[in-house]
């Protein structure tokens, strides 16, 4: 979706620069006002959401898979795609609207990327590694500099601890949040506790360690939307510091020039600009 134009000319020649972003952009025009407040299947959720709200933008909403798991949540005043795509981040999913060219509509989807990893058997390998020959270089960023792994979540009447350590002999990184839920907001006890322990989750996962994998893939191996997809869980591998990873395509960076084609991945978490930190 163009959303800047610039023009220049100059004596090289006249120039058009064209910026915007994908049509999933088109969701933070939505805040969550009324407040959302609701339980259910986390891609229920969402496409009920979407149904409900960018009707007027002529954005349909197919039925589709019950990815993921439960949530509750309780927002106000949140740009409605951060707020659906933090849910879906808690088990692994995505969001995306397409434009569907035949019946030119716009199409909302919760999906899943493939498991491509090894250690599976369904789907073919998409393994990336210098010593397959499949990528030219390999840059490996790991950051726990941000890490929160122990939440204490306030409400109204009380507060609730998330510990989401592998072992409880790791230390305590404690974060402290205040969610501002009440009781008088709930049906009972139980969906409370569940809203509060979801934004404990949203928060953590704001404060997870960073593993961040940079890779230019070389164009004679696998192929971009052939072999792998944004999303996909592939195996990546750096033979020389003899460390490899399972790990999500989160970004893919392509580069047509001069008749050739090149592609970037980004694996694992996005690095935080300076601006963000």
């Amino acid at each position: 979706m163009v959303q800047k134009v610039e023009t220049e000319r100059t004596v090289k020649g006249d120039f058009v620069l064209l910026s915007g972003y994908f049509l999933e952009g088109m969701l933070n025009w939505k805040v969550a006002y009324p407040r959302v407040s609701l339980t259910g299947n986390v891609a229920a959720l969402c496409r009920a959401q979407v149904t409900q709200r960018f009707a007027e933008q002529g954005v349909t909403v197919p039925a589709g898979q019950a990815y993921g798991g439960e949530v509750t949540v309780d927002a106000l005043g949140d740009a409605l795609g951060d707020l659906l795509g933090g849910l879906l981040k808690l088990f692994s999913l995505g969001q995306r609207i397409r434009l569907n060219h035949a019946e030119n509509q716009l199409r909302y989807e919760v999906w899943q990327g493939l498991n491509r990893t090894q250690s599976q058997s369904v789907n073919a390998y998409a393994v990336f590694s210098q010593g397959f020959g499949n990528v030219d270089s390999i840059t490996l960023t790991r950051d726990d500099s941000a890490l929160r792994n122990y939440a204490i979540a306030a409400y109204r009447e009380g507060e609730i601890v998330l510990d989401i350590r592998a072992s409880p002999a790791l230390p305590k990184r404690e974060l402290y949040m205040d969610t501002a839920l009440t009781a008088a907001d709930f049906a009972n006890q139980s969906a409370l506790h569940a809203a509060v322990r979801t934004a404990a989750q949203r928060e953590l996962a704001k404060h997870a360690g960073l593993i961040n994998i940079d890779a230019t893939v070389l164009g004679a191996g696998e192929r971009y939307l052939r072999d792998y997809d944004l999303g996909d869980l592939c195996d990546v591998r750096d033979d020389r510091l003899g460390l490899a990873f399972e790990t999500r395509i989160i970004e893919v960076n392509e580069v047509w020039k001069e008749g050739a084609h090149q592609v970037w991945l980004q694996f694992g978490d996005r690095i935080p600009t300076a601006y963000q930190r």
